[in-house]
Parts: structure tokens; sequence; C-alpha cells
């Protein structure tokens, strides 16, 4: 498979001339001294599933005889692991530890061997969003309409570096372009654009290209050349710094994605200020 990867030439009628080397899709994850440590199993109930801010499911809840441990995996595995542990099965896997990070090395009641051992991530979910998108060779500039349902932002400087946009129950990730980032800057301003729930958005793109194995809420992942909002195109400083304040989740207007909403379980709750959602199939009723 054939991807091109995009880097920026120019700004032209609102949209950004792309053109790229062709090569295959980054690594995300890469060997690390966890490696050589020896794997623990766990064994246990999957109690849900979570999406990361860059929209793949990459961890799970384990309900284990020692309390629920939250084990994180590579996007690409998600696709086996569903379908493996479904909520409510028995999973049998084994981990390895980084701090208090707990991530899959292995699945089955057999200890992997050190060649087939998977490995841990050393990316994060902002990473992934921040990198250099991968598209399609050949393919076509698209057009995509919606109305804003959240946002993602580096919480360190406030960039937004990707929007959801919703129509017919359908949601869509949207990429926003680098050079319509703030990039740092820290300040607002009337060339930026504020975001509201519910603003009706126009987006110019590219669908992503398709990573094996991955499971998401997202129906579209777009890789946008320009973005519309209500009328006003996205300008250089995009839509200003998105400070996180005290108690926020890391997903703007909270995502609803699976969850946030009353009677959400504790572990729910700490992973929602990590950046994570709970992964549904279908999208809950707010509470009143």
């Amino acid at each position: 498979m054939k991807l091109f990867k995009t880097c920026t030439l120019g700004v032209v009628l609102g949209t950004m001339a792309v053109t790229g080397l062709v090569q295959t899709a980054p690594v995300q994850a890469q060997g690390s001294s966890m490696s050589a440590a020896t794997p623990m199993p766990v064994s246990g109930t999957v109690l849900r599933y979570y999406v990361d801010r860059a929209g793949f499911v990459s961890a799970m809840d384990v309900q284990t005889a020692d309390g629920i441990k939250m084990v994180r995996f590579t996007p690409t595995l998600a696709q086996s692991l569903t379908t493996m542990y479904p909520v409510g099965s028995t999973a049998n896997v084994f981990v390895t530890m980084s701090g208090n990070n707990v991530y899959l090395a292995g699945t089955g009641p057999n200890m992997p061997t050190p060649s087939a051992m998977y490995m841990p991530m050393t990316v994060t979910d902002l990473d992934v969003l921040k990198s250099e998108p991968y598209i399609m060779l050949g393919s076509k500039l698209m057009s995509y309409t919606g109305k804003l349902r959240g946002y993602i932002a580096d919480p360190m400087v406030g960039d937004v570096v990707a929007i959801v946009i919703e129509q017919n129950d359908k949601k869509t990730l949207v990429r926003v372009p680098r050079e319509n980032r703030l990039l740092g800057v820290g300040m607002a301003s009337a060339r930026s654009i504020p975001l509201t729930k519910n603003a009706d958005v126009l987006v110019f793109g590219y669908p992503e290209a398709p990573r094996y194995g991955i499971v998401s809420p997202y129906a579209d992942r777009v890789v946008a050349t320009g973005i519309t909002v209500d009328g006003k195109s996205l300008g250089p400083l995009g839509f200003g710094p998105m400070k996180k304040r005290k108690g926020d989740t890391l997903l703007g207007f909270d995502l609803n994605l699976g969850g946030f909403l009353g009677g959400n379980s504790p572990e729910e709750v700490q992973a929602s200020r990590m950046g994570y959602s709970t992964y549904t199939t279908s999208v809950p009723t707010p509470t009143p």
C-alpha cells in the first residue's frame, strides 16, 4: 500500500497544496528497555475499552482479583483484541510495566517469547495528531459538512490539533492543518475563530490513509486543507488558545463519545482526565 505523507507548499483559495514522497506508514510502536522486562500474567473480566485523543481504541480496563487494571496497547491490535476479548468476557493476557502504566505484551495463557512480545507505544496520541498525516496515493480532494461536536487541543500550549464534526449520526475526526494552528503563540486574536458547539462546519480535505487493525468511533478521518466555521474561513491563527482548566477533560465539549455523564465509574473519570473516552458503539443519551 503506497501512501503520501503531506507537506505544505502554500495556501490557495483556502486549501493547501500537498505533495510528498511515496513511503509506507510510520510505525507507532517501537522497542524500548521495557521489552526486556519479564511479562506478568493478568486475568480478569474486560469491563470496557477506551478511545484515545487520536480517535483509536488503545486501552482496556480489566477487573482482576487485585483490582482494576488499565491495559494499554498499540491501536493496530484493537480489532483482534475486541474480537478475542469482548466486553464482559475473561481476558488472559501478559503485560509489562513502565512506572504506573501497564502495557500489553501478549495474549493467551502462555508467556510470549521475547521475539513475539507486543511492543509498548513510544509516542502519545497527541504526537500522532501533531505529526504529518498520510493519505493514499491518488486520493481526491473532498468536502465534508457537519455540526461541531468537539475538539482536541494540546494542553500545554492550547493549540487545537483536531476537531470533531457530526452529520446524520456519523462522527468525523478532522485534523487541523499545521498552518492553521496557533503553534504556541499563547494569545487570542480577532483573526482566530472561536469554537462554538453545534456550529456549522465545512471542511475541504483528503481521507486519511487507513490503518490496519484499528477500531474507532469515527466513520471518517480527514486531513483538512481548509476549514470554514459558520461561514468564516480558518486563518493562520486557527481557533486561538484553548487552555485546560482545573478539572476539565482533555477533550473539548467532552465529545460525548461514550461518557463523562452521571453514574460513570471512578476509573472512567480518571481516564477522561488522561484524554480517554469510553468506547461505545452508539452515542449515549445525555442525562437531564
